[in-house]
């Protein structure tokens, strides 16, 4: 990729575009400048961006499905 290249990427909470700076890597939070909630990258190629849940009082990841429904839809 071409180092003045510009990646973006959707805010799974408000939609708006994130810029995705130099070296991505999977895990790695960002903090939409629009909402300010924190996303996760999920996906390299293309860049897929989740919310970063916390993990309910077992243990567990909280259920995520209604979430993937809607963002897939507007994608």
């Amino acid at each position: 990729m071409n180092k003045t290249q510009k990646r973006t990427s959707r805010c799974p909470y408000c939609r708006e575009r994130i810029l995705i700076r130099e070296n991505p890597r999977i895990g790695q939070y960002l903090i939409c400048s629009a909402c300010g909630e924190e996303a996760e990258i999920v996906r390299l190629d293309p860049i897929v961006l989740d919310m970063v849940y916390l993990p309910d009082a077992d243990g567990n990841r909280i259920e995520e499905y209604e979430f993937w429904d809607t963002y897939w839809e507007g994608a």
